[in-house]
């Protein structure tokens, strides 16, 4: 018997190296990014600090642009219009509502802690998921994998789009509080202030629909130095009212 070359069988025959997916891509039997529990400890720990940086620093951008507008404003009308604030004992008004702009703050970074330990970073449009779902499965048959937004074609920019839509309602309330209570001092300032806020949405929303999660950032970021500087206004107009602040 001739046995035929092993090589022109193809037993032996160099194969193409398949490409390694990236680890963000490896996904679990639940349908999520797979992650082991130490890399959930260092998400998690790391997590923390972020959210401490989110909290912080921009209020720190915040209060210097803040500071700034009041002095470009003249110190003499913060000092007559605060005046009139503090001839009502409205400063507590004004420091309840900075209390309340960071506490909308807060609970909207907080889960930040828990979505690392869910979502890689990295995972793209995924880590626009604001919820998990599941599917009801009978007992004694293999759970499904979890239910998340569709992220491809036109349905994916419906989904961001509105996913924009809900970080921006996620936001608004201190906003729109700041905004009234600022301007009753700086009106001029809260008006542009506003034009830039409203430009910066459109652009959140436009990018993040078209282009997906990443997108987003540099709207996201301008609409949170505005919100933030607002925010200090409020805080410096509190601090004229109730400690007789001025520049």
């Amino acid at each position: 018997l001739k046995c035929p070359p092993l090589v022109s069988s193809g037993m032996f025959r160099p194969q193409a190296r398949q490409p390694v997916p990236s680890p963000v891509t490896v996904l679990g039997a639940n349908g999520l990014p797979f992650m082991t529990e130490e890399e959930r400890d260092v998400s998690r720990t790391a997590a923390f600090g972020l959210v401490a940086v989110v909290l912080v620093f921009p209020r720190l951008v915040g209060f210097i642009a803040a500071w700034a507008l009041a002095h470009w404003a003249s110190s003499f009308v913060f000092t007559a219009r605060v005046a009139v604030l503090k001839l009502a004992d409205l400063g507590w008004v004004y420091l309840g509502a900075f209390l309340f702009s960071v506490m909308v703050s807060v609970l909207n970074v907080g889960p930040i802690v828990y979505k690392n330990q869910v979502i890689k970073g990295g995972s793209g449009n995924l880590q626009g998921n604001m919820q998990i779902f599941k599917v009801r499965a009978l007992p004694g048959t293999y759970p499904l994998p979890y239910v998340v937004m569709e992220d491809e074609g036109m349905v994916g920019h419906y989904n961001r789009a509105n996913r924009s839509m809900q970080h921006f309602n996620e936001n608004v309330a201190g906003f729109v509080l700041n905004a009234f209570l600022a301007g009753q001092v700086f009106a001029f300032p809260v008006m542009m202030l506003t034009l830039v806020f409203v430009g910066a949405r459109v652009l959140h929303q436009t990018a993040y629909t078209e282009s997906g999660y990443g997108a987003h950032a540099p709207g996201n970021l301008l609409g949170v130095l505005v919100a933030v500087t607002l925010e200090m206004l409020v805080l410096l107009i509190a601090l004229g009212g109730l400690a007789d602040w001025t520049f």
